[in-house]
């Protein structure tokens, strides 16, 4: 019986979000600005999807390609606008990230 394991070129990253923002725009403006300020211009132009932003605006789910991962914890972790994102859980099985708590519940 062969093994088989799921492959992914995506990345997912779990955020929490201060203040809170429902707005998917402008979380993915802020993490256009993160890239921007640690990476240059071309960074800025990362590809990145914003999957679920929670009601209240408290945490967000991003998707990005698995090599850029590095470069968007570390420019996240570095960038000082707002909102400011938090890294809750980052792993490249979707339904991983529900293993801290459920999506919408706090």
């Amino acid at each position: 019986m062969s093994r088989r394991t799921l492959a992914s070129s995506y990345h997912y990253v779990r955020f929490s979000v201060a203040p809170a923002c429902a707005d998917a725009l402008s979380i993915r403006k802020s993490i256009q600005d993160a890239f921007a300020q640690s990476f240059g211009l071309i960074s800025a132009s990362t590809h990145v999807d914003v999957l679920w932003v929670a009601d209240d605006g408290s945490e967000a789910v991003v998707r990005l390609a698995e090599s850029e991962a590095t470069k968007l914890l570390a420019s996240v972790t570095a960038y000082s606008g707002r909102p400011r994102l938090s890294l809750v859980k980052e792993s490249s099985f979707l339904p991983s990230l529900l293993s801290v708590h459920p999506l919408g519940e706090s």
